[in-house]
């Protein structure tokens, strides 16, 4: 059994810097949602609850291309005789490999490239591997981000490994360890959520854990009673998602086929196995044709699985070719979480520890045991599971590795970020007799530039920052508010913790405070941050008028750092309030470096297409696009208004919504543009 530090050649694309602006949280803190008649009382409660799109105090990460280029990325290997457990520490832990030396096989889906793509919290995401989501409903926070990781002795002398890190939108903390012991053939996981506030937090706990998609493979766990997604709900990003409960042998999503096959799906899908409580090792298991099983078991605190897959859709297809290489990205997820759905929250009381274990591992089955009817193929595949991890063992591997969970760890392997080592900091200046959680270590050489300003706070009162006038990160805690008012009231020059205080106001609700911090601060200085956050909270109010004069102003006043993320704004709310020619006159303006950044041309199609400029239109078309959200598809719908149009031109017909039905049933938009959830009608 080993530790060793490696890095690893290949073609991909790193995410750039953050983006500079703060990305306020939705004013629907429960995320809009709905569910039909089918659902039990029990499934109503906490539905939705405290889902919506928050991301402060971290920035967006939405600078990225798809100009591949060969990568050199640090991963970490956990090995002994049997497997080899490969983790990224700088993107979120994510465990990229799991290989079993013995069948020269690689358990899980491990993407040949590494491209970033707009579907998580953040926006950049990528696809493979096993990745830990805490805390907020969407993929983590740390997605591309280091953590820590460490290396500790268990009691039998062997070294296992911890990952674990600071998150600051809850302000918990968390480690996972990874054991894989000489003569295991499994990697267990365990993991440990520490919130040692006084107060509850919304809590979210998913392991997507990514395998490859192939003919014929079946889902199966202890239960067949799944909550779904209606696919007539996720036909956009703008659609409420609505859902469902029925038994898996009867989805009345896919009538008639076998929706433990997800290779039947045509649209994108999810489901999410409701198993039964005190279940006392829960676990999923994808069965291949040949017979193989990958499987996942876990403690009891993990009670909830999911299956997710893009569909066999044109859509579907080119989500998988493009997060990958073409025909080389197929794969669907099999997930374990906390609640019954993502969109469940789950609240964590205070002073309060939540542990669990996950195992993850593969049998063999005979073929036909496996693809019968589900019930009595789910009971031969339970059986196996059985013989290679009993719930029994689970539980006697969980004891092993509660023991440790606490244990020091003894060598730093990789550095996390600085922002736990600055909460201890701020515990030891506001006399908080209160360490770090035992088995965590953030050593101070772990700060840097983003925690520089706090450390200045919490030393002198203000901060002079690296050019006397810079914002690197941001912070919606409320303890800050006595040391940024404090910084506020005996500095007259200097604007910046008046524009911390508003973007600390703002995110908890507390506009009118909010507003009045930014219009102080233009007082103090005119900086393009506080008029661009004036215009936000103008939109809130239904002012747009005032909200683009403000937002005009920001761009004005912004400097090289800020400029095209403010003119990405400014183009989304010229289009919205439908000021096409404006939009067009002002994009026409913009240097070539500006013009051509994705988030402004996508708006500036739009103007285009009301002002029948077809050259940019056709080139915007044929644009190899990185940016693309899920469920987006505003480019998707441009380019068949745009073929409707060319159409009732030939014909010599009205151009209206008639026609455009019609052609959306008989055309096809290029493949970089169409990443639809659903076929189409």
């Amino acid at each position: 059994m080993s530790v060793n530090i490696d890095k690893i050649k290949i073609p991909g694309s790193l995410p750039g810097k953050t983006n500079p602006l703060p990305m306020f949280r939705h004013r629907e803190r429960n995320r809009p949602s709905a569910y039909d008649n089918s659902f039990l009382e029990k499934d109503k409660k906490l539905f939705a609850w405290e889902t919506g799109f928050r991301v402060l105090p971290y920035a967006m990460q939405d600078s990225y291309t798809r100009e591949k280029k060969e990568l050199e990325l640090k991963v970490i290997d956990l090995e002994n005789e049997h497997l080899r457990a490969r983790f990224l520490p700088d993107f979120g832990g994510r465990l990229i490999s799991l290989f079993d030396k013995h069948k020269g096989k690689e358990l899980l889906f491990s993407n040949p490239v590494f491209q970033p793509a707009n579907l998580a919290t953040r926006d950049a995401w990528f696809s493979g591997g096993i990745e830990w989501n805490i805390s907020q409903f969407g993929h983590s926070y740390l997605t591309c981000e280091p953590v820590f990781f460490a290396s500790v002795t268990d009691r039998e002398e062997n070294e296992f490994l911890r990952m674990y890190e600071y998150e600051r939108n809850r302000g918990i903390f968390f480690s996972v360890d990874f054991h894989l012991p000489p003569g295991a053939r499994q990697l267990g996981a365990h993991v440990r959520i520490v919130n040692d506030n006084s107060y509850k937090v919304p809590m979210y706990w998913w392991t997507n854990i990514a395998l490859p998609e192939e003919k014929d493979i079946r889902v199966f766990s202890e239960t067949d009673q799944v909550i779904y997604i209606k696919p007539e709900s996720n036909i956009s990003e703008k659609n409420i998602h609505r859902f469902g409960r029925a038994s898996l042998t009867d989805l009345p999503s896919l009538p008639g086929k076998d929706a433990s096959r997800p290779m039947n799906f045509t649209f994108s899908s999810e489901y999410f196995f409701q198993n039964p409580e005190g279940l006392s090792s829960p676990w999923e298991a994808a069965v291949y044709n040949d017979g193989y099983i990958f499987y996942e078991r876990s403690t009891d605190l993990l009670l909830y699985r999911k299956m997710f897959c893009w569909g066999t859709h044109k859509g579907g297809r080119n989500w998988c070719d493009f997060l990958s290489e073409p025909g080389k990205g197929d794969y669907l997820e099999v997930q374990a979480g906390l609640a019954p759905t993502q969109l469940h929250g789950l609240e964590m009381p205070g002073e309060t520890e939540w542990q669990f274990t996950q195992i993850f591992g593969s049998a063999q089955i005979e073929p036909a045991d496996a693809y019968g009817d589900w019930k009595r193929s789910r009971d031969n595949v339970r059986k196996e599971l059985d013989r290679e991890l009993d719930s029994g063992e689970v539980k006697k591997r969980d004891e092993i590795y509660r023991a440790c969970a606490l244990l020091k760890p003894e060598k730093i392997i990789h550095k996390g970020s600085g922002w736990g080592a600055l909460e201890l900091a701020f515990r030891k200046s506001a006399g908080i007799n209160k360490s770090i959680p035992v088995g965590m270590a953030f050593p101070e050489s772990s700060m840097g530039r983003e925690q520089q300003l706090w450390l200045d706070l919490l030393a002198t009162g203000s901060s002079g920052g690296a050019d006397g006038m810079e914002i690197t990160s941001w912070m919606v805690d409320p303890r800050w508010e006595p040391l940024l008012r404090n910084w506020a009231g005996k500095s007259q020059k200097d604007p910046r913790p008046l524009i911390l205080l508003g973007v600390l106001n703002f995110e908890r609700g507390d506009a009118e405070e909010a507003v009045k911090n930014w219009q102080d601060s233009l007082s103090v200085q005119p900086t393009a941050l506080a008029w661009r956050n004036l215009a936000i909270a103008l939109l809130d109010w239904k002012k747009p008028d005032q909200a683009l004069d403000a937002m005009r102003r920001a761009v004005a006043l912004s400097n090289k750092t800020e400029r095209v993320y403010l003119i990405r704004e400014l183009m989304d709310m010229l289009i919205e309030n439908r000021y096409y020619d404006e939009a067009w006159k002002y994009f026409k303006t913009l240097p070539d470096d500006e013009a051509g950044d994705e988030r402004v041309m996508i708006p500036a199609a739009i103007a285009a297409f009301h002002k029948d400029i077809r050259d940019f239109l056709e080139k915007v078309f044929l644009h190899p696009f990185a940016n693309i959200k899920e469920g987006e598809t505003a480019l998707a719908d441009l380019w068949f208004l745009y073929r409707t149009r060319l159409e009732a031109e030939r014909r010599g017909v009205p151009e209206d919504d008639r026609l455009l039905r019609e052609i959306r049933k008989v055309e096809t938009p290029p493949d970089n543009i169409d990443f639809t959830m659903t076929e189409r009608d």
